[in-house]
């Protein structure tokens, strides 16, 4: 495993537990359970972001990122989570999210930070 796959594995994983952990509405399974092509677009996003290439300066804007990547990958809208027809409850404007979703996406640039300072 190379450190771009290495810092997305622990980037995934810290907001996974961390969804958990808070009891939200969402709790996004394993790395390992994930298909292939979210974990590719997911490395890819982290290594833009560890590398400086990208960079997300709020919430709001990593979580504009996150619709943008679900809904290229086929995902839409719903009010119930099933990954299996690609339907999300939080594909909605940042300002409609569940405040402990917002919470999540302050998380997700913590570990991005985390990773990019410690994981090598």
């Amino acid at each position: 495993m190379d450190v771009n796959e290495r810092r997305a594995r622990f980037v995934y994983e810290v907001c996974r537990l961390h969804a958990k952990y808070l009891d939200c509405p969402i709790k996004p399974s394993s790395w390992d359970e994930r298909d292939p092509e979210f974990k590719q677009q997911f490395i890819e996003t982290i290594s833009k972001l560890c590398s400086g290439e990208i960079s997300f300066p709020d919430p709001e804007i990593a979580h504009k990122s996150w619709m943008k990547k679900y809904l290229e990958m086929g995902w839409r809208y719903g009010k119930e989570y099933d990954p299996e027809k690609k339907i999300h409850p939080d594909l909605v404007p940042y300002e409609k999210l569940h405040p402990k979703e917002k919470v999540k996406d302050k998380v997700f640039l913590i570990a991005v930070e985390i990773a990019r300072n410690f994981i090598w």
